[in-house]
């Protein structure tokens, strides 16, 4: 994008003085004699940049580090600003990244830093669906006085790009090496899933084959087992025990654990490490009844739909009503019935209540947020729609497509407040600026009167009327609005969104980008009610966009049960699938690289435990949302 496509040097320096202001936290009155505006030492700044990267707000991170690169020398300079790509690879900013990995030149780096670029650049091909080229760039490396943990990122990469290629073998390869690497358990148990996983791409005979051609070892240990697995109806019980016995001699120092002998004596598929009882703690009754039911279903579609038949978790649903006694009961009662992870709760103040307590003692996955956003409990995850994560997405998109200047428009009320705020703050760290605000009564329809005011249109008809005044004449006039501003952010409903496009086109602004969040669009494709926002550009999920296709369960199976009565809670169904795949993927989240390509966006782990989601973008044309690259938008197209 044209901000990235300029000048990495001239980017870092756009925002020296503005990251020094809000990292230095100095918006209170400073100590006599002390300037307001003191730049952060090095130190201070990286300390700054590495929190705000914790909280998933990649692009001010990346601003961080690319100062960081701007303030030191070779070959300090080269780390930061791969720190700085690999930050926006984790945001899916891949045009960033690749600009800046690649304008390093690889021969003036240091072998480790070498490294680094190279599995930078197989990271952006790996997403980029080119394993080829990322195994041109993950050749074995010289490993003397290179870190583990650089070295296991290397083969961890190499396993994933066999795996896309479809050469399981190798990616199975590559994960026996990484596992001699690993020390954590959960690590472990996460290496044998995706071993688990990829033997299972290969079919009885393709594991025959590959099986014939090896010696003992772990790999032939590991294929040995995977047949067993694929044969396991073939066996009575005590033919299958005597297999196993004999596996076991075989292969006594294999690092298959023992939970891969129990359910194939049951011939059960083999899980590690996934929940059996799950609570759902949804409130069925009350104020939140209809989107409760909304998220319980899509939960439900999901579990039925689910690519692994041979699991079937214990899943019980319990309503905790708008009660915070009776959902503190419930959330206990749960427990004490065996659950061994739940999901919810969705109602704040009770999750509000349970984080207060710090009473976590299974695997939660909330389906709200807590207020305060340093609160965290390794088994305390927290995952919803939150509107703040859209805002500040509007703020980075508007910021990547090369804007500076900003007009705010949010209803009156606590959900426009937040809104606001939440944009003003992201996008002045990004070191934008806000040239006014305004707000709306959202219960009207003519929204002409902030229109005006947020355009200074009503400046220009006062300063005609003032020049009238001295010549003495009247004069021939067209008022004018503002010119300081690059584009508008507006938070609004379809119903305001369509009266609030026009009235800008009215008085002057047809030029000028709009920016909004899921919000202003229904998720149901209307070109005759939609032509009125024609122009608008917006974020949302990919589910809203997809409907599912391709994917199950789809969209048109809660329209064939719930008829028209689905349509308003669309993206709770999304929330309910995802809520559910959730549960499994949880583990691998926990590495900070890993993202989940789901309904409701790409989701990542803060190091809260707080689930973010990065949402694809669209612009109305035509009356009907279009998905947008990330390139700069040529906005003066109003078809």
């Amino acid at each position: 994008m044209q901000r990235f496509k300029t000048d990495i040097k001239r980017l870092s320096q756009c925002f020296l003085l503005g990251l020094a202001i809000i990292f230095s936290g100095c918006s209170g009155t400073p100590e006599k004699g002390e300037i307001a505006t003191r730049p952060l030492s090095p130190s201070e700044l990286l300390s700054k940049t590495e929190a705000t990267a914790a909280r998933g707000n990649f692009v001010i991170a990346a601003q961080g580090y690319l100062q960081l690169a701007e303030q030191s020398k070779s070959p300090l300079t080269e780390e930061y600003q791969l720190a700085a790509a690999n930050i926006l690879l984790r945001g899916r900013y891949i045009d960033e990244a690749k600009k800046i990995t690649k304008q390093l030149q690889a021969t003036r780096l240091p072998l480790e830093q070498r490294l680094n670029q190279q599995i930078l650049l197989a990271r952006l091909a790996l997403l980029e669906q080119q394993p080829g080229e990322a195994l041109s760039q993950l050749r074995h490396p010289t490993i003397e006085n290179i870190p583990a943990s650089l070295i296991t990122k290397w083969h961890h990469l190499r396993a994933e790009a066999y795996a896309d290629a479809g050469n399981h073998l190798e990616s199975v390869r590559e994960r026996i090496s990484l596992e001699a690497l690993l020390s954590k358990e959960e690590e472990i148990n996460l290496n044998h899933q995706s071993i688990w996983k990829t033997l299972n791409n290969l079919s009885d005979s393709a594991l025959s084959a590959f099986h014939a051609q090896l010696a003992p070892g772990i790999m032939s240990g590991w294929l040995e087992l995977a047949l067993l697995s694929k044969r396991v109806d073939l066996y009575s019980s005590a033919q299958l025990e005597q297999q196993l016995k004999q596996w076991q001699v075989k292969y006594a120092d294999h690092p298959a654990h023992s939970e891969f002998f129990e359910p194939l004596l049951n011939q059960q598929d083999i899980v590690i490490d996934r929940p059996e009882n799950i609570a759902l703690l949804l409130p069925l009754t009350g104020n939140f009844a209809n989107p409760a039911n909304a998220i319980r279903d899509g939960f439900l579609a999901a579990y039925y739909a689910r690519s692994n038949p041979r699991y079937t978790p214990s899943i019980k649903i319990y309503d905790t009503s708008d009660d915070l006694q009776q959902g503190l009961n419930t959330y206990n009662q749960a427990l004490a019935e065996g659950a061994d992870f739940i999901v919810g709760p969705l109602h704040k103040p009770l999750l509000e209540e349970l984080a207060r307590k710090d009473y976590f003692p299974v695997p939660t996955l909330a389906l709200n947020y807590i207020s305060n956003e340093e609160t965290s409990n390794d088994k305390l995850y927290q995952y919803g729609l939150l509107p703040e994560d859209e805002a500040r997405q509007v703020a980075e998109r508007a910021w990547l497509d090369g804007h500076n200047s900003a007009l705010i428009l949010v209803p009156e009320g606590e959900w426009g407040t937040r809104m606001q705020t939440t944009f003003q703050q992201h996008w002045e760290m990004l070191g934008g600026t806000i040239s006014e605000s305004q707000t709306y009564n959202a219960s009207k329809h003519d929204f002409s009167g902030p229109v005006v005011d947020l355009l200074n249109i009503d400046q220009s008809k006062a300063r005609h009327r003032e020049l009238e005044k001295v010549i003495g004449n009247q004069l021939e006039f067209k008022p004018r609005r503002r010119q300081d501003i690059d584009f508008i952010y507006v938070a609004a409903f379809p119903r305001q969104a369509r009266q609030i496009r026009p009235q800008l086109k009215f008085y002057y602004a047809a030029d000028i980008p709009v920016y909004s969040t899921s919000h202003v669009f229904s998720g149901e494709t209307d070109a005759s009610q939609d032509r009125d926002v024609n122009g608008i550009i917006f974020c949302d999920m990919p589910w809203v966009f997809t409907s599912g296709k391709g994917h199950q369960p789809e969209w048109n199976d809660f329209i064939k049960i719930w008829k028209s009565g689905a349509a308003p809670y669309k993206r709770l169904y999304a929330m309910g699938i995802d809520a559910y795949k959730l549960i499994t993927q949880l583990d691998q989240l926990s590495n900070s690289q890993e993202q989940l390509s789901a309904e409701t966006g790409n989701l990542y782990l803060d190091n809260a435990n707080r689930i973010h989601r990065q949402l694809l973008w669209a612009r109305f044309r035509g009356g009907k949302p279009r998905l947008i690259e990330a390139l700069p938008l040529r906005i003066n197209d109003e078809s």
